[in-house]
């Protein structure tokens, strides 16, 4: 039996890995922020000290959409650059046997090709919209592989495509592109109003897969980083037509052409975490979002 620490528990992320890990009769500790401020390095040095951890799955980060990481890139950097050095740094110190740290897809440089793959990584910057956030989530590789070439530390990072799923933030300001389009046509009355013209493709993993994922890279003694997702790109307007159609929306839908498409294309090549972990996540996205919808309907009050 090993000692599982899930950091970031009460985050989207991590209500449904805790779940999984309570539906799988896998026991775990999953401290709050007062037990374990993860921006103060002497709160996870006493946390681990009583604890002593085996296995620490770290979902912990201060993220949002692009109008938040936008408008306070300083804010996004330095949270999550101490959360990532800090994490790494304590588990090392405390002989954990295995840390999961969950990267992000927007660290990948705005020249990178298409599909993305992770040798592409460090090829360059993020988009502005999302490059405090990038570039802090992107060290998260970084100090994973010095810690590894150093002192033999087993860590291993996973970049997530845009994931959704219950539990999600479905703030029109801050939430992403799934949650934010659920909510205006669920709550939509006569019409919608969309941004762009629909073309842009983006790919989307259901929560239930990330978490799944999570849980196998504990057997995976790689840093990666590996791409997490499903390898298959959907375009805005198919995203629109299938929440449309599960939720039988009778409004209009107009596209504000006027209104910038952003990155016309974004999905992963998942050729290396097929070769390490076996499979690639395959949920359809007409099964994720059913579930996705429901569980708003069911909680939005």
């Amino acid at each position: 039996m090993k000692k599982i620490v899930v950091l970031g528990a009460s985050g989207f992320v991590g209500k449904n890995l805790t779940k999984y890990l309570t539906s799988n009769n896998i026991e775990f500790l999953s401290p709050s922020r007062k037990e374990c401020n993860l921006l103060d390095s002497n709160s996870i040095d006493n946390y681990f000290t009583k604890h002593k951890p085996n296995i620490v799955l770290n979902v912990a980060g201060l993220s949002g959409g692009v109008g938040a990481t936008s408008k306070e890139p300083a804010k996004f950097y330095y949270e999550n650059i101490l959360l990532g050095s800090f994490i790494t740094h304590y588990c090392w110190l405390h002989k954990v046997e295995k840390l999961v740290s969950l990267g992000a897809g927007c660290s990948y440089p705005i020249t990178a090709n298409i599909p993305y793959i992770e040798s592409d990584l460090f090829n360059g910057i993020p988009n502005k919209n999302t490059y405090g956030y990038g570039m802090a989530k992107s060290q998260l590789t970084t100090i994973s592989n010095v810690y590894r070439e150093q002192y033999g530390f087993d860590s291993t990072v996973l970049l997530p495509a845009n994931l959704y799923g219950p539990n999600d933030n479905y703030d029109l300001e801050s939430g992403n592109v799934v949650p934010s389009l659920i909510k205006k046509i669920i709550e939509g009355k006569e019409s919608v109003t969309i941004w762009g013209s629909g073309k842009a493709s983006r790919e989307l993993l259901f929560i239930d897969d990330a978490v799944k994922a999570i849980v196998n890279a504990i057997e995976v003694n790689e840093t990666g980083p590996f791409n997490l997702g499903t390898g298959i790109e959907t375009s805005i307007k198919e995203l629109v037509e299938a929440i449309v159609e599960i939720t039988n929306y009778k409004g209009e839908i107009i596209w504000d052409i006027n209104k910038p498409d952003g990155q016309l294309n974004r999905y992963y090549n998942m050729d290396k975490f097929k070769n390490s972990f076996g499979y690639v996540p395959n949920t359809k996205l007409k099964d994720g979002l059913e579930k996705t919808i429901n569980w708003y309907k069911e909680n939005k009050s």
